[in-house]
């Protein structure tokens, strides 16, 4: 146990009373407290808002399109779409590609997210999420990225709120965190992202949340970024949340460097350790604490054992399953798929209760 003198008894007292943390307190942190003091505070707090309950979906991730003009340093995804392997799925194709899997698995929660594919109108989003909600009506749509719409509202000369209205009038639930990395302009000029477009992110989703649409918050770390700039990240976030409420949760995940750019020129060669990983779980929980009250365990970028260790520092979300998802083998890491059974075996080895749930994090089955 840590003396009256460490600024983590600070901390934790703030953390169980509902306090803010300061940026100096994060930086503190994430430069020098004791990772296994914050897993044991960040628990805790996890403890005082779902105790031992940790949730999943039944979820399949569908990449309608590699063909992206934004070109990030960081991706290997993207493709200019004059390579052999440039693709863009039909409506027809998205609607066999979810048949594989919705019944057979009982899939409520679709994740669909590709590139900014210049060539793609308003309406080919509206008419693909028409198309799936006529057919596979108990699905949630969790779709599009904030780059994705804001390039479809520069395209089609419409305001954020418009299009995201016509997005949800044709089935669009939430929307997915993806885009956030860091919002720091200089972080974003190395990675390749538009200096803006971090305070694009918030924008977008504050107008998501002004029409009651829910979504989710996400930070890549392990990259460029300093302590600072995760800090000011999180704190971001709280106080975007402190205004709507929308922000159902939030996750954390490492870089992975692989077949990037970033790498090609030596800027970042390896990927973010597994204590790395749980210090940045641990932080999200004890920052974000009730405002955002589900932290995400990120399995997908760091694996099995990993997401087991990241419930034990304070996450109490697995995520969802995984089914053929092509962004992160991009990278050359082998992700596989993983299914329901699997998650609430692994939950259940490590004293946990699974709670199976749907896109918008209501119950459907206790295990």
């Amino acid at each position: 146990m840590f003396q009256y003198s460490d600024p983590l008894y600070e901390i934790e007292r703030k953390s169980l009373s509902g306090e803010e943390i300061s940026q100096e307190e994060i930086i503190y942190m994430y430069d020098e407290a004791d990772l296994y003091q914050l897993g044991r505070i960040a628990r805790n707090v996890t403890d005082r808002i779902t105790g031992r309950y940790v949730s999943f979906v039944s979820n399949l991730i569908l990449n309608y399109t590699n063909v992206c003009n934004v070109r990030c340093n960081f991706c290997a995804f993207y493709r200019t779409g004059s390579e052999d392997d440039a693709y863009t799925m039909t409506k027809e194709q998205v609607i066999d590609e979810i048949d594989r899997y919705y019944s057979r698995y009982g899939i409520r929660q679709l994740l669909i997210q590709g590139g900014v594919n210049p060539s793609l109108p308003l309406s080919y989003y509206t008419d693909m999420f028409n198309a799936i909600r006529e057919k596979f009506p108990n699905l949630g749509i969790h779709g599009l990225s904030t780059s994705e719409i804001s390039f479809i509202s520069r395209k089609e000369k419409m305001t954020y709120a418009q299009v995201i209205s016509k997005l949800r009038e044709s089935g669009l639930q939430t929307i997915p965190g993806a885009g956030a990395e860091i919002f720091s302009a200089d972080v974003r000029k190395e990675l390749g992202r538009p200096l803006n477009s971090g305070e694009e992110w918030l924008k977008i989703m504050e107008e998501a949340h002004k029409l009651g649409i829910k979504t989710s918050a996400t930070m890549m770390f392990g990259h460029v970024e300093e302590s600072r700039h995760k800090a000011d990240h999180l704190i971001s976030l709280v106080n975007l949340q402190k205004k709507y409420n929308g922000f159902l949760s939030f996750t954390p995940w490492n870089f992975e460097p692989g077949n990037t750019k970033l790498q090609r020129e030596g800027k970042v060669n390896y990927r973010a350790g597994g204590l790395d990983v749980l210090r940045n779980i641990a932080i999200s929980r004890i920052v974000l604490n009730r405002h955002i009250p589900v932290v995400q365990s990120s399995w997908l970028t760091n694996g099995i054992q990993m997401g087991q260790m990241a419930i034990l520092f304070g996450a109490n979300d697995w995520g969802g399953t995984i089914y053929d998802e092509k962004v992160i083998p991009a990278t050359g890491k082998s992700v596989g798929n993983l299914r329901k059974e699997s998650i609430i075996n692994n939950l259940k080895s490590i004293g946990m209760i699974p709670v199976e749930r749907d896109n918008l994090y209501q119950v459907l089955k206790y295990y």
